[in-house]
């Protein structure tokens, strides 16, 4: 799930959870239930223009599912601007990693037909399958890969490939990589782990990954503007895409490489086949699709008492909440969502009560948006069907400044690893105090644990908890409660070798992009320190302690982009760094030591 605890969040659609909608019936569904959303349709046809507008998001189309029928189904704003083309449930959107949900439904389809296992090791279902690793670890299976508990690196180099790469191609170029956890080590989102559980279905079925794609669920579905590549069916109805990437920086070939994890393109009209389809057991149109004890597999949490994986409960692709009722108890919304370079979506169902909701945008800024209105959409329908209030989201936590002796708050002091990169937390006048980079952050004690501090203007409420020998650094946040925000570190201090080591690198060919362009290898305050840069990080630099040992050297810390390993390597030709699948050469420069 793309999310971050940090980003803002604004959205006029808010205005919709105060919203009165009509009572459900309590009497089998009627032929068409369509008139019982009425009000639901006219508030977001009155909000979602305005919020629209704000996030400056060019077009959205939408499907409310109730069981098996698309209750309502609508475009809004333009599928191509420029063009004056309108968008409508028919346009057509790159769905990012909601292509994942399609992935491993195919891969339950070849678990039911007994030619793959969920937890059969991966090496058996791909020939010649082979990464290495640091660590003793459980065999990596297609279970673990489809519940990002594999510990594969979230993303490899080839981006800017002069053409689309194979699958086997992918999975070849794994050779000589390193894995970055044990097996069931922490749920660590990974790209590239559903490269290799779309190469398995390739040949565990015998067929191409689009082809298998296509007669197993696209056809039987009716999708017929769907597809892991830009067919013709999928061009005359495509949206034009609006992001933050100037034209030549984009990579051209990158999302049909990354077709299993993020490379699908589908419409509103076609993936609420898909979702009838879930909702009703698997069942299509009289034809079983796929059995409903899979479907109950991929939407089974699979990491329960896992003490890393806080605030993430996975299915097998799926990830799972427990939405609060009014009165009490709760109810079940499973959902994924996906962007890329231009385009969200999101997919979210509420099982037990047969309701579902697409949402898709032609447009980057328009995350917030997509998820906010899916679920605002789901918690409205359910009170149209069933009478069921979901509760409000619990604002930022409702307590007070409370001072904590020099003592207590010295527990949590030491480096971290965290999503704002290396931070040092010490005790400074009766409160902590962080420092990563330029940031410095006051964190304040409150009531039952929590600090709070100020990120620009936004506050931020942060905790620490202990794991087993993790200390993790929590982030709390309205809309997505609590996540990993960091970890403890304690790396080694900087080998005398890798002092030698130190320098800018850059990808070797001249005119050449990879998915970094330059790293920099530092010393500070004694700890090996790289930082790097790419076409795709707009601008930013992104810094990581290493844990240095031998020739090869991994990223501090537990959690996402955590955990990759950089391999240095001596040739004829030079000094190089191996890092993400790409190869950067040493530039001769002056290498400095300075402190945090």
């Amino acid at each position: 799930m793309n999310t971050h605890l940090l980003a803002p969040r604004r959205c006029l659609l808010a205005l919709l959870l105060v919203c009165t909608f009509t009572s459900a019936c309590e009497d089998d569904d009627p032929p068409s239930r369509a008139a019982d959303y009425a009000e639901l349709k006219k508030n977001v046809e009155r909000e979602l223009p305005l919020a629209m507008k704000q996030d400056e998001v060019r077009g959205v189309s939408l499907a409310l599912v109730d069981g098996d029928e698309v209750v309502w189904s609508q475009g809004f704003g333009m599928a191509d601007a420029e063009a004056g083309l309108p968008a409508t449930p028919r346009t057509v959107y790159g769905l990012g990693s909601v292509a994942k949900v399609f992935t491993t439904s195919a891969a339950m389809r070849l678990v039911e037909e007994k030619r793959a296992s969920l937890d059969q090791p991966i090496e058996e279902v791909i020939p010649g399958f082979s990464m290495e690793a640091r660590f003793p670890s459980a065999p990596v299976t297609l279970r673990t890969l489809l519940m990002h508990h594999a510990g594969i690196p979230e993303q490899m180099g080839g981006a800017y490939s002069p053409r689309a790469l194979t699958l086997e191609e992918r999975v070849a170029s794994l050779r000589g990589e390193h894995r970055v956890w044990p097996v069931g080590t922490l749920h660590a989102y990974s790209n590239t782990g559903f490269i290799i559980a779309g190469r398995a279905v390739e040949t565990a079925s015998g067929s191409d990954f689009g082809a298998f794609m296509q007669k197993h669920l696209f056809t039987p579905l009716r999708m017929a503007h769907s597809a892991f590549r830009v067919t013709p069916a999928v061009a005359e109805l495509r949206a034009k895409g609006y992001g933050d990437l100037p034209p030549e920086t984009v990579p051209p070939h990158w999302i049909e490489s990354e077709g299993p994890a993020g490379g699908m393109f589908s419409s509103a009209e076609d993936l609420s086949r898909f979702v009838r389809m879930l909702l009703n057991g698997g069942r299509f149109e009289g034809r079983q699709v796929l059995r409903s004890e899979s479907i109950q597999e991929m939407w089974r949490e699979q990491n329960a008492g896992n003490p890393l994986d806080v605030g993430t409960r996975s299915g097998l692709t799926w990830y799972l909440h427990d939405l609060p009722l009014e009165g009490g108890g709760a109810v079940r919304m499973v959902e994924h969502d996906g962007s890329d370079f231009q385009f969200n979506a999101i997919v979210a169902l509420i099982p037990e009560h047969r309701l579902g909701v697409v949402v898709l945008s032609n447009t980057l800024s328009a995350g917030s948006l997509v998820n906010s209105l899916a679920r605002q959409m789901l918690a409205q329908a359910l009170k149209v069907k069933t009478g069921k209030v979901v509760a409000p989201v619990p604002g930022l936590p409702s307590v007070s400044p409370e001072p904590q002796p020099p003592e207590v708050l010295a527990r949590w002091e030491g480096l971290y690893s965290t999503d704002l990169g290396p931070m040092v937390i010490q005790v400074q006048g009766g409160a902590l105090k962080g420092l990563a980079g330029d940031t410095v952050l006051d964190l304040v004690p409150h009531q039952q644990g929590y600090f709070k501090t100020l990120v620009g203007e936004e506050p931020l409420w942060l905790s620490f908890r202990r794991a087993g020998d993790a200390t993790l650094l929590l982030g709390h946040s309205p809309l997505h409660g609590v996540g990993l925000l960091g970890t403890r570190i304690t790396p080694a201090p900087m080998p005398e070798v890798w002092r030698s080591r130190l320098g800018r690198y850059t990808v070797a060919t001249e005119g050449s992009r990879e998915l970094l362009d330059e790293a920099v290898l530092s010393e500070v305050s004694g700890l090996l320190v790289l930082t790097y840069t790419g076409p795709l990080y707009r601008g930013l630099q992104v810094t990581m302690v290493l844990d240095p040992e031998g020739d090869l050297a991994a990223v501090a810390g537990r959690g996402r982009h955590r955990g990759d390993v950089l391999r240095f390597e001596q040739t004829a030709e030079g000094a190089w760094l191996r890092l993400k699948g790409v190869r950067l050469r040493r530039v001769p420069s002056l290498a400095t030591a300075h402190d945090l």
